[in-house]
């Protein structure tokens, strides 16, 4: 069972006994989440939680860091003393002081603040308190963790489309430069290599009409080939045994266009 199931029944189960007379010495219903300082933590949104808070005694509400309160209301302003105070780290952390003036009263408060409206119903007793409550926010944690799920697949999305724009890091002697090259001058690479996975054609300045670059088929016919253009070289994907720069090019091995420039490897 999840945390926020587990929570939730807790919360009924305790709203529920909280709704008979309490006898005295009466033991404490299940807490729904308590934690070390003894503070109970209540799932929110969710059912209204229960303080119960001894007659004269000073019980506490603590909101989400960060939110800040608008407003306070109960059913019962004569008899019940309520009062808000900044605390925790720079004082980011709303806190509700709550004093019942009499044993066996109940009433209800209702809380706005910049994020939420927390309904909580108040109890005063001297048989078993609950003094400290808080609230824990499961569907905004999920958010937030979609959120950031999201933004790192993002980053990681731009960090890859980024490496596609960098040319890889190879050393001189992976460099095989065994090419020959032939054709329209204008139009033809000042140097042609490959490190194994690609092949590289580098021009020191690119012609004002880009070609298409296929690659050539055994038979002589052209086939397209996987490539991009990165500043002043065409990164190819493999290292075919043959290039070929074309205008308008087709495919096949009467593929149209003008074959301006031939690569061959030996």
């Amino acid at each position: 069972m999840s945390r926020v199931l587990r929570l939730a029944g807790a919360a009924l189960a305790a709203a529920f006994a909280l709704s008979r007379p309490l006898a005295a010495g009466a033991a404490v219903p299940a807490a729904t989440h308590t934690a070390p300082d003894g503070t109970v933590e209540y799932a929110f949104p969710g059912p209204p939680p229960t303080l119960t808070c001894a007659p004269l005694t000073v019980c506490t509400v603590t909101l989400q860091p960060g939110e800040s309160v608008s407003s306070v209301a109960t059913g019962d302003s004569a008899r019940w003393i309520i009062s808000t105070a900044p605390s925790g780290p720079d004082g980011a952390t709303p806190l509700l002081f709550v004093k019942p003036k009499e044993s066996d009263l109940r009433t209800n408060l209702v809380i706005a603040t910049n994020r939420h409206i927390y309904f909580v119903d108040l109890a005063s007793s001297n048989a078993w308190t609950n003094p400290r409550i808080s609230f824990y926010y499961p569907a905004e944690e999920e958010a937030a963790q979609a959120a950031a799920a999201q933004a790192a697949a993002q980053a990681e999305a731009r960090r890859q489309a980024e490496q596609q724009t960098k040319l890889p890091v190879v050393t001189p002697d992976k460099l095989d430069s065994h090419y020959s090259v032939s054709g329209t001058k204008s139009f033809a690479p000042q140097r042609v290599y490959n490190d194994g996975a690609h092949t590289y054609l580098e021009f020191d300045k690119f012609p004002s009409d880009l070609p298409v670059l296929v690659a050539l088929a055994p038979d002589g016919s052209n086939q397209i080939v996987n490539y991009r253009v990165l500043d002043s070289v065409y990164v190819v994907d493999g290292v075919p045994s043959g290039l070929e720069l074309i205008s308008n090019a087709g495919t096949g091995r009467r593929g149209s266009g003008e074959r301006l420039v031939k690569i061959q490897h030996f």
